[in-house]
């Protein structure tokens, strides 16, 4: 990013749950846990872990920035109380309702909660003005999830907590500009990716897993029929596998 910071920070953390039991059922897709907070923290080490990225997402934003950030109703305190701890304000609560229940075992959850914090006291930018400039828009979010019959159940294949796209598309539409930045530490799968290329804004993510990384690519380079390539020596992805297969690479 070098001197650039983010307009939008757009991102779904791990919610210290374990994959297997909470996200994956008994169906034929599974995934493997996450490098961390997938269920091995203590509430502490929570709390200690959302607000250290916070601070350093804070860091690279701008002034009146908005950190969208996902998380399951189990953990509404821990994120609460780490917001508080690095934000000025939450200035709202989203629901993202999912159509149809998935995982749980009393009542099965078909909602994500998605947390607006705000960093500064500067004004941010509002494309939304109560349906002024034409959209119309609440803090319920209606999208069909990836355990719902459709188009979208095929997501769940690439990622255990994927994204509509369509979803993350209209929050960076309602709170950034052509050309803004958007921020995403937790890119997965790379939906918030897509999403903002097809808003025309700029996305930088950061993802530890491989996995997720070839995913990403893959998904970007097959919507949008755009090179992926390595900014250190200009090579595309596909020149990168290549070498790889023909194990012609030192990297």
């Amino acid at each position: 990013m070098q001197t650039q910071k983010a307009k939008m920070v757009l991102q779904d953390p791990p919610f210290n749950v374990a994959i297997n039991g909470h996200v994956c059922g008994s169906g034929k897709t599974k995934h493997k846990e996450f490098a961390f907070a997938s269920g091995e923290m203590t509430d502490d080490q929570f709390i200690k872990f959302l607000e250290t990225n916070f601070r350093l997402c804070a860091s690279f934003s701008q002034e009146g920035s908005l950190h969208y950030n996902f998380m399951d109703w189990r953990h509404i305190l821990h994120i609460s109380v780490a917001g508080k701890n690095v934000f000025d304000s939450l200035i709202n609560l989203c629901v993202w309702n999912k159509g149809t229940g998935g995982m749980g075992s009393c009542y099965r959850s078909a909602h994500e909660l998605c947390f607006i914090f705000k960093k500064g006291n500067k004004s941010h930018t509002n494309n939304v003005e109560l349906g002024k400039n034409g959209r119309y828009r609440t803090n319920v979010w209606n999208y069909p999830g990836v355990n719902s019959f459709g188009r979208h159940r095929q997501d769940l294949k690439m990622h255990p907590t994927v994204k509509p796209v369509e979803m993350l598309y209209d929050a960076i539409l309602d709170v950034t500009k052509r050309g803004d930045l958007v921020l995403d530490s937790f890119l997965g799968s790379g939906s918030s990716l897509i999403a903002a290329e097809k808003a025309h804004r700029i996305c930088y993510g950061i993802e530890c897993e491989m996995l997720y990384i070839d995913t990403t690519i893959r998904r970007f380079q097959n919507i949008f029929k755009i090179d992926a390539v390595r900014e250190k020596d200009g090579k595309t992805y596909n020149q990168l596998l290549e070498e790889l297969k023909s194990g012609d690479t030192h990297d």
